[in-house]
């Protein structure tokens, strides 16, 4: 089952030091504010719940969906993205909506 973006609920993240927003939940593509990108996290086969890819869709082990102001790169190329423990970092935001998130991140940014 796919959400609308703005009834979900995020957590700030950094990936390859580029801001992104995360949720637990699948998004559905057409609810997606204009200049955010969409991607989707596969995490590892192991089951220990560490993100290990990223990309437009993720059939399984689905880890959560990302939002980012910025494409990454790399998915042009390879269609998808492999995850370091380096390359994701948590931030100290919890369960917030996308609308407080760009708020604040507008706020910052002044």
């Amino acid at each position: 089952m796919r959400y609308h973006a703005e009834e979900l609920r995020y957590e700030r993240v950094r990936i390859f030091e580029k801001e992104a927003f995360f949720t637990c939940d699948r998004i559905q593509g057409d609810s997606v504010s204009e200049g955010l990108y969409q991607y989707e996290v596969r995490h590892d086969d192991d089951g220990f719940g560490n993100p290990v890819q990223i990309a437009r869709g993720i059939l399984v082990n689905f880890y959560g969906s990302l939002l980012c102001r910025d494409k990454l790169e790399d998915e042009k190329k390879q269609g998808s993205i492999y995850l370091s423990e380096e390359d994701w970092c948590w931030t100290a935001d919890r369960s917030i909506t996308l609308d407080e998130l760009l708020r604040k991140e507008t706020k910052e940014h002044k």
